[in-house]
């Protein structure tokens, strides 16, 4: 009796363990892509002013070209080869960066209307 109590203590302890073998090891994580937490140019291809008229709205579109002017607090006049559009950028947007009507700038953003009345709200300017 003694010798089967001795083995039934020797085998719970041993699977308890096995038991205790899981949980959060430590380490380091994987290396992986890094987008300064938003959505950037190589989430989507570049599309074009004439295009995205026809977009549905909400859509995440990338585009390449000017700023031609500032028509209001936070509204400038954009032009790509394909036309002009009117593109929302508020000033957190910018982030300290300064650009004229020569610079060729990339912005990524939202579309908002159908047709003439499409605007981009634009959530990040970049330097193609």
């Amino acid at each position: 009796m003694k010798k089967t109590l001795a083995l039934a203590v020797l085998f719970a302890v041993s699977f308890s363990g096995f038991a205790q073998e899981g949980g959060f090891k430590g380490g380091e994580p994987p290396p992986q892509q890094k987008d300064a937490g938003s959505k950037g140019t190589e989430d989507t291809g570049e599309s074009k002013i004439s295009q995205i008229r026809d977009m549905r709205i909400d859509a995440w579109v990338t585009l390449e070209g000017h700023i031609l002017k500032k028509t209001a607090d936070e509204t400038y006049t954009f032009r790509d080869q394909t036309g002009t559009i009117t593109v929302n950028i508020p000033q957190a947007t910018w982030k300290g960066k300064e650009f004229n009507a020569d610079d060729m700038v990339r912005l990524s953003g939202y579309v908002k209307g159908k047709g003439e009345q499409t605007e981009l709200n634009v959530e990040r300017v970049d330097l193609p």
